[in-house]
Order: C-alpha cells, then sequence, then structure tokens
C-alpha cells in the first residue's frame, strides 16, 4: 500500500505534463494552420517551372507553382509513378531560351519534343536525362555548335535538330551512338565533313542544306540512302552522289610536268655500254634490200595504173551527166522542198513525243514546269545549287538558288505537316491553275517539284526583297529616304 500511494503523486504529474504538451502543440497548430500542410515541391515541377519562366514568354504553358502536387496534369506532361515520362509541347510559339538545369533534372524522361516553336540560344546540357530515347528539337532558332552532350545519351534511338542555326562541325562521336534510328540534322549551318556512320539500325538520314564539304565516307550504312539526304551542299563529293571529288583536268588544261627524256647517247657510247659490236652488214642482207625494192615498186606501178583508169572513167561520167543538170534543177529543187516539209513534221512529231514522254517523266518525281515554260534546268541541277535562306512563313522555307548555269530562282519548301491532307493529283491540279496565272503584280510560277512529302515551288528571284521589308521599314531606313 506505501508503494502504490507513493507513485500516485508521480502518475499525476506526467499527466499533467502531457496534457500541457498536447495543448500547447494545439494552440501551435490554431495560430499556424498552413505549416502542417507545407512541404517542398516535387523536383519534377520545380524543374517545368524554371523552363517556363525562361521559355514560356507569353504564359501558354499554363504551369503554376500553386499546383506543383498536380504537375502530372499540366499540359504535355505524361507521367508513370508519379515520374516524368513524356513531355511534348510543340506548335505553342514558345519564344524564349531553353535554359540550363531545368528539364534535365528529369532523370526518368524517355520522349522529349519542343518542335516547331521560336526557342532561340544555344542547346543546354542534357547529360542529365539518362533514359532519353526520343528528341525532337527541330523548327526552332537555337543556335550555337552541336551540343556534346547528347553525344552521353547511349539510349538515344531518335534525333532531330533540323530546321536551326546549328554551326560548326558534325563530331565523329555520333558514329558511336549504336541505338541511332532517325537522325535529322538538314538544313542548319553545319560545316567540315560527314562523320562515317554506320550503324545498322539507322532507317532516316538527311544532312542537306548545310556547309558540309569533302567526300561522303563510304561505309553500308551511308550507301542505303540517295542522294536527297545529301543534297544542297555544293562542296560534297564522293561515289554515293556520283560526283567526282578530284575531277580529271581539262584535254587543253594543264598538265603534269613531263618526264625529261633520257640524254642522248651517242651510238658509239651506247654500244660500249652494252657491249655491242658493231659489225658491217653481210652480202645476204644486200640482196634481200634489193628484192624488197624492186617487190614494192612493182606494186607501186599497178596502183598507179589502176588509179589513172578509175581517172579516165569519171571524166567520162562527169561529160555525160553535165548534159542532165541544167533540165533536173526544177526537178531536184522540188525534191528539197518536199524533203524539207517532210523534215519538219518528222521534228514536229518528235517534240510532240517529247512532250508527252516528258509530262510522264515529271509526274514519276522530276521537275514539272508550268504550260508554256521552256525547261531551263533540270532537279539534279536544281540539287547542285547553291542555297541561301531568305525566310520562313507560315507554309515553309524560302530560299534563293543559284544554279551552276548562273540562273537565280526563288525555291519555296513547303512544311509537309500543312499539306497532310492533299492529295498528288490535287496539289498538281491546283499548281497548274496557280502556274497559268499572269498579271504584272504577281511573281509567276514556273515549276514545282513533289515526291513522297517532298514539295518545292520555283519562281522568279526578286532581288528588290519581299513585300513585308517594303512595307515595315526600319527607322535608319526612313532617315536614309528623308
Amino acid at each position: 500500500m506505501t508503494s502504490v500511494t507513493f507513485n500516485l503523486p508521480r502518475q499525476k504529474r506526467e499527466e499533467k505534463e502531457k496534457a500541457k504538451a498536447q495543448a500547447k502543440a494545439k494552440d501551435s497548430l490554431v495560430a499556424f494552420p498552413e505549416a502542417a500542410k507545407r512541404k517542398p515541391p516535387p523536383y519534377e515541377a520545380t524543374a517545368l517551372l524554371g523552363f517556363q519562366s525562361k521559355a514560356d514568354l507569353r504564359n501558354q504553358l499554363g504551369f503554376s507553382s500553386n499546383a506543383s502536387f498536380q504537375f502530372c496534369d499540366w499540359q504535355g506532361v505524361t507521367c508513370y509513378q508519379q515520374k516524368v515520362v513524356r513531355l511534348i509541347l510543340e506548335d505553342l510559339d514558345l519564344g524564349g531560351v531553353f535554359a540550363p538545369d531545368t528539364l534535365s533534372h528529369l532523370d526518368q524522361l524517355r520522349v522529349l519534343s519542343l518542335q516547331n516553336n521560336s526557342l532561340t540560344g544555344p542547346i543546354p546540357d542534357l547529360s542529365g536525362l539518362i533514359n532519353l530515347k526520343t528528341l525532337f528539337l527541330d523548327h526552332n532558332f537555337f543556335t550555337g555548335s552541336f551540343p556534346p552532350s547528347i553525344l552521353s545519351l547511349h539510349r538515344i534511338r531518335t534525333l532531330d535538330l533540323s530546321y536551326n542555326n546549328l554551326t560548326g562541325p558534325l563530331p565523329t562521336s555520333l558514329a558511336s551512338l549504336d541505338p541511332l534510328y532517325y537522325l535529322r540534322l538538314d538544313w542548319n549551318n553545319f560545316n567540315g565533313t560527314i562523320p562515317p556512320l554506320n550503324q545498322s539500325s539507322l532507317k532516316a538520314f538527311s544532312i542537306s542544306g548545310n556547309n558540309l564539304t569533302g567526300a561522303i565516307p563510304v561505309t553500308p550504312t551511308l550507301l542505303r540512302f540517295g542522294f536527297s539526304s545529301f543534297s544542297w551542299n555544293p562542296s560534297l563529293c564522293g561515289e554515293i552522289i556520283h560526283k567526282e571529288c578530284h575531277p580529271r583536268p581539262h584535254f587543253f588544261g594543264p598538265t603534269a610536268a613531263l618526264v625529261a627524256p633520257p640524254p642522248a647517247v651517242a651510238l658509239g657510247q651506247s654500244a660500249e655500254m652494252h657491249g655491242v659490236e658493231l659489225a658491217q652488214p653481210n652480202s645476204k642482207k644486200h640482196k634481200r634490200a634489193a628484192l624488197i625494192i624492186g617487190f614494192s615498186t612493182g606494186i607501186f606501178l599497178l596502183i598507179g595504173s589502176l588509179l589513172c583508169f578509175v581517172v579516165a572513167v569519171r571524166k567520162q561520167k562527169d561529160k555525160k551527166q553535165s548534159t542532165t543538170v541544167i533540165d533536173s534543177d526544177d526537178g531536184v529543187a522540188t525534191a528539197q522542198v518536199a524533203a524539207a516539209i517532210q523534215m519538219e513534221q518528222e521534228t514536229e512529231l518528235e517534240e510532240k513525243v517529247k512532250r508527252v514522254q516528258g509530262m510522264q517523266v515529271a509526274k514519276s518525281g522530276n521537275l514539272l514546269f508550268c504550260a508554256g515554260e521552256a525547261q531551263l534546268y533540270t532537279l539534279d541541277q536544281l540539287m547542285r545549287a547553291s542555297a541561301e535562306l531568305l525566310g520562313r512563313g507560315t507554309m515553309g522555307t524560302t530560299y534563293k538558288a543559284v544554279l551552276d548555269n548562273r540562273l537565280i530562282v526563288t525555291v519555296k519548301r513547303l512544311d509537309a505537316g500543312k499539306l497532310a491532307g492533299t492529295t498528288k493529283e490535287t496539289f498538281e491540279q491546283h499548281m497548274e491553275s496557280v502556274g497559268g496565272l499572269r498579271h504584272p503584280n504577281l511573281v509567276p510560277l514556273r515549276a514545282y517539284f513533289q515526291a513522297k512529302e517532298e514539295r518545292l515551288l520555283i519562281y522568279d528571284y526578286q532581288p528588290n526583297g519581299s513585300l513585308f521589308s517594303l512595307i515595315h521599314v526600319s527607322r535608319s531606313d526612313l532617315e536614309y529616304l528623308e
């Protein structure tokens, strides 16, 4: 009993202290109700918000820090087990920069597509995207060199950096990306040589529209691709595009220095050097020479007599024909006129056949000239022409092309995505209608081309600039005009 009465006051003290602590905690929760709810946002949300702050200058995305725990529901975001695995932000007019240390923290990202925006600046370090398999950054305004961090993405299968302003050489380490299936680097400003790509998995490839030079490596992989994958690189050469790297000199051009003939050696010296004795010709050699001379003389006499006989016969025929030449002049003239008419008819028929054949060939993938237009160049010449970017619009990209015959034309490369639902027949009918239009204020359509997803329009080159540049005159130009 004494032990029980001794412990009761101690238990009461502990209960009182516990009640005070609970009351204090309750008061603090009432005073600060958000303290229990406050948690740091997930790093995926932080990465997405960081990207938005620099790239989305017009607030097209709508990411909000107040909903950071619902980042999987944001536009273009796909999650798996609360991890971002796909980010598709296409055609959103994003006009800022791709800031570093933002999306590169999404270590579970498999697909990243920012195509058809207006992002500028260099492509940041993407080495943190260790699981990335697909990367679309095409149709933007990225600058700088080829991003070296991409070479560390050993799971990458699809890479599209086309239609940007990237410069510098292509790294040879591109050949070490074994899983590469789709590679497009066309329509940039890359220079230097082509890496020896030899991935057996590579099925889609294009580096056209750059400033690449030198011989194209002859590898089993690159041999699978046609001329269009390398076109608009005037300084490329090699077996694949059937262009000789070191053209042979012209027939009358400068030639290599001829090897000087060995110095003349006196006959006696030559004989002494080679140990040859000079012996006097014997009598048998004299007899043979006399026999040969006599036989040759007889043959010459026989030939001469035959020639005299032929000349005499021809003179007699000429006398007989001279009496009938005057009477037959009218008949010869009539025959010549008839032959000329027949030749003109045959020539016209050949031209008609060539026109029909030209239309059939044109519909199979060559240039198709509009009605009444002269065929001043071929598709091969157009593809070899030097190209200069003039501008980009909603329907495609426009270039100034200088052909090898010094003819300058304007080539508009239509965006395949904008004409995806247009059939070849509909496109041809529309082009024939447009090609027939003629007006002083309308630039005439000269020719067009379509093959698979490629569609080109060829116009006359206008050296005075575009209508946009004339309407939106800069202040400096106005001051100059004043």
